[in-house]
């Protein structure tokens, strides 16, 4: 198995159309196919920065979340 060959396979492990890279010949454009169906909306971890120093991570309503933990 080919590396294009295989980035097709997880494309379409991921939700797409097989026929939409049939014709697909270079990783380069795999990889920015899968980037088309990667979702948008779903972030697996909070952004932070420094002010966040302290705090811990938790899951509330089903995503992650950053917060100062209790005395």
């Amino acid at each position: 198995m080919t590396n294009v060959e295989a980035l097709k396979a997880l494309y379409v492990a991921m939700g797409g159309d097989a026929d939409d890279v049939a014709n697909v010949s270079l990783t380069a454009d795999m990889i920015a196919a899968i980037a088309t169906v990667l979702p948008k909306d779903t972030a697996y971890l909070p952004e932070v920065d420094a002010t966040n120093n302290g705090d811990v991570l938790t899951v509330k309503e089903g995503k992650w979340q950053a917060v100062t933990p209790a005395p």
